[in-house]
């Protein structure tokens, strides 16, 4: 279904100062920002920055579908709800979770943060390899302190 149109949220976005050792990709029609974060011997991490009109669905659908995108099984409201963990930083709400996907020799992690904002969600995922995506979880809690709503 890559030819399926799928609608980003427009107006006013939110604001963020990523850590000096991110490497700014080019943004997308999906994309408000990314980035690439290198670790040791060629392994690589992507920060991506979306924002969807609505709810998308809700926190349940939206980690189901990082949990598939890891190989993982869906879960249920009660056990998400479990795995999120809540931040209030400028004035924003943001639910967090953080998957191992299965074991094995390249074993992934996503560190994904959801974030309501006005009509729309923006979502802050950081995907890479297990140990790489776990070395910069500390870096991507202190990045989402940054994140901040315009000024009115």
């Amino acid at each position: 279904m890559a030819s399926t149109p799928v609608t980003t949220a427009q107006g006013a976005g939110l604001s963020w100062t990523a850590p000096s050792h991110w490497t700014v990709k080019p943004a997308s029609a999906m994309r408000r920002g990314s980035y690439a974060i290198a670790g040791t011997n060629g392994a690589a991490a992507d920060l991506a920055i979306t924002a969807f009109p609505g709810n998308v669905g809700g926190n349940l659908a939206n980690v189901n579908r990082w949990r598939n995108q890891l190989g993982l099984g869906p879960i249920g409201e009660a056990e998400m709800e479990a795995s999120l963990s809540h931040h209030d930083f400028n004035g924003l709400h943001m639910d967090v979770v953080d998957i191992q996907g299965a074991a094995g020799a390249d074993r992934q992690r996503t560190i994904g943060a959801i974030v309501p904002f006005g009509e729309a969600t923006w979502f802050f995922k950081l995907s890479g390899p297990d140990a790489l995506v776990a070395s910069e979880k500390q870096a991507f809690m202190s990045f989402l302190q940054t994140v901040k709503p315009p000024k009115s």
